[in-house]
């Protein structure tokens, strides 16, 4: 009796923190973890450069009450090196790829922090039927961007580049060089205006006021600021839970 309630307790822990495993595509090593239950499935889309790490113990509160699914793009973490160009396109269309041969089916709530920001809101336009909410955690706005002189822009690239020629190994400058050209892939996407969303922009950013016209015409929008640097949701945990949940809760 001691041996089946240990094995049950096993079988619980495994499946509520997941163990990290590979899934080929076409050839190619994608890290991914999966866990939790439900018929909703939470994906977590990291920022740029950044490994499924970067959640921290989030997605593990998140099991409780919902599937979680989290990876590394590729060029990231543990995954493979980018056979494709880093092009907003390109990543969506690995992503869809891993949930298909996975057989993770939707509806999905979005997570996107930073460059997350892109693609969760690119798949949605890919695919609106298969997602019924979007976090979006002080993601990048293409305005910002757009904003800048040409000057401004020229400065900001060779900041960048400079940083990351310092800062990161080679394969991990691939989504800094295609960043800028990245922003083409954000006019006129094709998201639903009933889709609800919740946007959380950092007060140590200055994002603010373009990300208001992220979510403008959008009717179950809602924009919230709070203290914090850009990784906003490793100083509000408690907070990205609870949004997380809200937008689980609407489809129940």
């Amino acid at each position: 009796m001691k041996g089946t309630f240990t094995i049950i307790l096993l079988f619980f822990f495994l499946n509520l923190h997941g163990q990290e495993r590979y899934v080929n595509i076409d050839g190619q090593k994608f890290r991914i973890k999966e866990f939790g239950t439900g018929d909703l499935t939470v994906i977590f889309e990291s920022g740029m450069s950044d490994s499924l790490e970067a959640w921290g113990a989030i997605p593990d509160t998140v099991a409780l009450f919902a599937h979680v699914f989290l990876y590394d793009r590729a060029d990231i973490g543990k995954s493979d090196s980018s056979r494709q160009k880093r092009t907003i396109p390109n990543m969506v269309s690995e992503l869809k790829s891993i949930l298909n041969h996975e057989s993770i089916n939707p509806p999905y709530i979005l997570v996107g922090h930073s460059l997350g920001g892109y693609i969760t809101r690119y798949f949605s336009s890919q695919y609106p039927d298969d997602v019924t909410g979007l976090l979006l955690l002080d993601p990048a706005p293409e305005a910002y961007w757009e904003s800048m002189t040409k000057e401004e822009l020229k400065i900001y690239i060779e900041g960048g580049t400079e940083w990351y020629r310092t800062k990161h190994a080679p394969k991990y400058w691939k989504e800094w060089f295609q960043f800028i050209p990245n922003i083409a892939y954000m006019k006129n996407l094709n998201i639903s205006r009933d889709l609800p969303i919740i946007l959380i922009s950092a007060s140590e950013s200055n994002w603010y006021k373009y990300h208001e016209k992220i979510i403008a015409g959008f009717k179950s929008a809602r924009h919230v600021e709070l203290v914090g640097g850009h990784y906003i949701y490793r100083s509000h945990p408690d907070l990205t839970i609870k949004y997380i949940k809200e937008l689980s809760s609407i489809n129940k």
